[in-house]
């Protein structure tokens, strides 16, 4: 399947051959900048492989680090597979690197793109779904799934330009683990799923994301199963934002809407097997009455909510555990009907899952400690929509970590290390303003003033610009506010799936694009249709994140100090990678916009302005009318140093 190498290319210094200013690289990409650092990282890379000595490795911004470590992976010719943290990285690597180096490598490779369970269309419950009553609207929205599964290769929800991220009917038809009838589906040889399977395991490169890459080494972990297949060797990307993946992984949820999944689809279950026993239908009305006692004790507003131990009791208390019983019985039911089919006893397991669960839910607070690990928890609640979701989250997960992943697969303890700065000349390629006349980002008026801002801010560079926010709530509030007041194309997160986002905002170049934490890396926009960076606040954790809360009490209990060793830090490194969407190349310009104040203000403001590349900083818009004029700038601010 593979090429060897050319005869000559072992004749030749480290990858130069690739790399260099007369590289390969170079012939094949129109304004290849060659870059120094990006050799000697793809360098440090290849040593890694041969030796099988794991390496830690930080660049910056335009080092080009995905090629830097995509090259000497695919020539290594090992079974490789590459962990990100988000799936807009993912689909960079898979829809834009992947192939450019295809054309490029003298060696014939095959990637596959492998993502988690729920964001692939599953085949029978689309036709189960087809068949059932819905709204004129939603029918309409499945028979558009239903004419695009005919032609898609991977059903993949990404492809489906009409669905936005929050259509509830995909939640039908996902195919979601709970529903999966495994080997015994009449769709199993055209399930989506199993031929991603089939592709990743004759893939050479396998690109996955943290959340699937924990699951399978908890997996392998306690048995012989495994969720992707085996590697010879691993890259971790965007290791940054491991902790928090491996928060959600390492904790539990339960939600109505998990519950109310499993009674539509035991009900199914029981209709399909054409049983005689009613037993079923009127326990299953039984449990949804229940359900919706116990999740109407519950604080009904939107977002985040922590609970503490009086929370957990009363009202709340006895329903959890009447609906923990209910779901015990349900499965008890299932089990004791003759000639059961597979598909009911998978909701029969179902049941039983989500009252242990329940259960656990139940026994703890937010202070306590998990009886098992004993690893500090907070629980935790958080509405969206119509959906009610109960958490219990790990405050440590460095225990999990190691047990599960760190020691058995990377063994990090000893590692060498790689570091390179950013190439590119930030003095000469940026500004960033931070103006002065705005309130501190926890006033009232904050979000409408920040608006006001943007909207200025826009008309000077022409839209071009990519707006980030810290919370959903900011996002969508601006995106209302700027509304037919900004005569430039405006995009929000969630109206379309990522990758058609960024591909009119690339096409568009006027264009104006709102998004949130997921897009504060891993996007890579060249040249002018990103000119101007507007960051809302500072991205310091969210003030009501329960999460956040318990484990900055967790360090001051340790005898720490959370906001110097916490917050600030994180809230630094999401910063850089903010800055790092803005530039690009050596080519780009651009203007880093911070509408928070406290930069200049607090005294921690000096924390982050050390470490952002030098260049110059302003308050005053005229500078940055000047900088998109491409007149000089001047003296008119301070130099920032890094």
């Amino acid at each position: 399947m593979h090429k060897k190498r050319p005869r000559d290319v072992d004749d030749q210094a480290g990858l130069s051959w690739i790399f260099g200013p007369r590289g390969i690289l170079a012939a094949a990409i129109p304004d290849f900048e060659y870059r120094p650092a990006q050799r000697q990282m793809a360098e440090a890379v290849e040593r890694a492989i041969d030796t099988g000595e794991p390496l830690l490795a930080e660049a910056g911004t335009g080092t080009g680090k995905t090629l830097a470590y995509l090259v000497p992976a695919i020539l290594s010719g090992q079974k490789t597979v590459i962990a990100t943290g988000t799936k807009t990285l993912q689909e960079q690597l898979f829809f834009k690197d992947v192939p450019l180096l295809a054309r490029t490598l003298p060696k014939v490779f095959s990637a596959s793109l492998m993502k988690g369970r729920g964001n692939y269309l599953c085949r029978r419950s689309l036709r189960r779904a087809l068949a059932e009553t819905h709204t004129q609207s939603a029918r309409r929205q499945l028979l558009k799934i239903q004419k695009w599964s005919a032609t898609s290769l991977r059903g993949d929800r990404a492809e489906l330009d009409f669905l936005s991220d929050a259509d509830p009917a995909w939640d039908d038809v996902a195919a979601w683990s709970e529903t999966c009838a495994g080997t015994s589906c009449e769709d199993f040889d055209s399930c989506f799923l199993t031929r991603m399977r089939q592709e990743a395991a004759a893939a050479d490169l396998v690109i996955v994301n943290h959340h699937l890459l924990l699951a399978d080494a908890a997996l392998r972990d306690n048995s012989l199963f495994q969720v992707i297949p085996s590697y010879a060797v691993l890259i971790l990307d965007e290791a940054h934002l491991l902790e928090d993946v491996a928060t959600e992984f390492f904790g539990s949820e339960i939600s109505n809407l998990r519950i109310e999944r499993l009674i539509r689809d035991t009900e199914r279950e029981w209709r399909g097997a054409v049983l005689a026993d009613v037993t079923i239908p009127t326990h299953l009305m039984r449990i949804a009455e229940v359900s919706a006692r116990f999740f109407r004790s519950f604080d009904t507003s939107e977002g985040p909510r922590r609970l503490r131990r009086e929370a957990l009791q009363g009202l709340a208390g006895s329903a959890g555990s009447d609906l923990a019983q209910h779901l015990v019985l349900l499965h008890d039911l299932v089990h004791a009907l003759p000639g059961k089919p597979e598909g009911l006893l998978g909701c029969a397991r179902r049941a039983r899952e989500q009252a242990a669960i329940l259960q656990e839910f139940l026994r703890g607070s937010s202070e306590a400690s998990d009886a098992v690990k004993g690893t500090p928890v907070v629980h935790w609640s958080e509405r969206r929509g119509r959906g009610l979701f109960l958490r219990t989250s790990p405050l440590d997960v460095s225990a999990d970590f190691r047990r599960a992943f760190l020691r058995n697969r990377l063994g990090v303890e000893r590692a060498r290390e790689f570091q390179a700065a950013s190439p590119f000349d930030y003095a000469e390629q940026a500004i960033l303003y931070i103006p002065r006349h705005m309130p501190d980002p926890r006033d009232p008026n904050f979000l409408r003033l920040a608006a006001a801002e943007i909207r200025s801010l826009l008309e000077i560079s022409a839209g071009r610009a990519l707006v980030l926010f810290t919370s959903v709530e900011a996002m969508e509030t601006t995106h209302r506010l700027l509304q037919g007041s900004v005569p430039y194309p405006l995009m929000v997160q969630g109206e379309a799936p990522r990758t058609q986002l960024l591909d009119r905002f690339r096409r568009e170049v006027a264009s104006v694009l709102l998004a949130t934490r997921s897009f504060w890396q891993g996007v890579d926009v060249v040249g002018e249709a990103l000119s101007c960076l507007i960051i809302h606040k500072l991205p310091f954790g969210f003030p009501g994140d329960p999460v956040l809360e318990a484990r900055l009490e967790h360090l001051a209990q340790q005898g720490g100090d959370p906001f110097w060793e916490y917050q600030i830090p994180s809230a630094i490194i999401a910063l850089r990678q903010g800055l790092g969407r803005l530039i690009r190349s050596g080519q780009d310009r651009g203007a880093l916009c911070i509408l928070d104040g406290r930069l200049l203000t607090k005294g921690y403001g000096r924390a982050f302005l050390d470490s952002l590349p030098p260049c110059l900083v302003t308050s005053d818009r005229e500078d940055l009318q000047r900088f998109f004029g491409n007149e000089a700038i001047g003296r008119a601010g301070d130099s920032v140093s890094g």
